[in-house]
């Protein structure tokens, strides 16, 4: 019996291996699975035959192949939570398990945000506020729980430009109203500006002080004579009359000895 069993085991084993061989030179057909597709004759054995708790009734590959039933389903990039509350309706009274706070059913008293009121929704039945939105579950991603601009909403970006905008505007017009003010300022006061010793420049809006004007003479000018020695270039001090012969009480400056005759220092 145990030979009659080899010899069958044996045989069995030929004919399959004579039917791969043909399959593999295209002499026999190719198996086809379940579904109608064609089994590459080229697959190993260990991978083209299903387990035994698979419970294959024929030829397949479907144990290789990834299920439909078997992929997680992740949400969309455009999926994120709803913001705010829903402003479709409002109750007019206080329901049975709302928030005492508020009045809203979405939540509870403990979990209100809201600030404590002094009289309570539920007391007094006014004031009722929205439900807030059911928030759906959001299975993410890999890459979509690592998006850093999940949920971003350009709304929000575009009030920042606008609040942007309008302090820019703001700016120009404070602006344009103290140039105003200030060319009236200048055309009404700009003349005296012109005072000797200054210079007032309208465009830079500077005043410009000069360092000498033009009636104060230079003390080596009083005396041009180079073989004179009143003026001393190293302290810049001229002692003696530089108006040779003339009083000194009649001419504007007589030397700094006359100052010093005086007693005044």
């Amino acid at each position: 019996d145990d030979e009659q069993k080899n010899k069958c085991k044996e045989y069995w084993r030929k004919i399959k291996e004579s039917l791969v061989t043909a399959c593999e030179n295209a002499t026999a057909p190719t198996a086809v699975d379940e579904e109608g597709k064609d089994i590459n004759p080229h697959i190993p054995q260990y991978i083209s035959t299903a387990p035994w708790y698979y419970g294959a009734k024929g030829p397949t590959l479907k144990h290789q192949r990834i299920q439909s039933d078997t992929v997680p389903k992740y949400a969309g990039i455009d999926e994120w939570y709803r913001r705010g509350v829903d402003k479709t309706s409002r109750a007019k009274r206080w329901r049975e398990g709302s928030c005492e706070n508020c009045g809203a059913t979405t939540h509870k008293r403990k979990e209100c945000f809201e600030r404590p009121r002094k009289r309570m929704a539920k007391y007094t039945n006014s004031e009722i506020a929205f439900d807030d939105f059911i928030q759906p579950i959001l299975n993410h991603s890999y890459d979509g729980k690592r998006d850093r601009w999940a949920g971003y909403d350009l709304s929000q970006h575009k009030s920042v430009v606008e609040e942007h905008q309008m302090i820019e505007e703001a700016k120009r017009s404070l602006e344009s109203k103290e140039g105003e003010e200030n060319q009236k300022k200048e055309d009404k006061y700009g003349d005296d500006f012109d005072m000797p010793g200054t210079k007032f420049d309208r465009e830079q809006r500077i005043t410009v002080r000069n360092l000498r004007i033009r009636e104060d003479t230079a003390k080596y000018l009083r005396n041009l004579d180079p073989a004179s020695a009143f003026y001393d270039p190293k302290t810049r001090s001229m002692r003696d009359n530089p108006p040779i012969g003339k009083d000194p009480e009649e001419v504007d400056y007589a030397g700094e000895n006359f100052v010093r005759f005086t007693g005044d220092t």
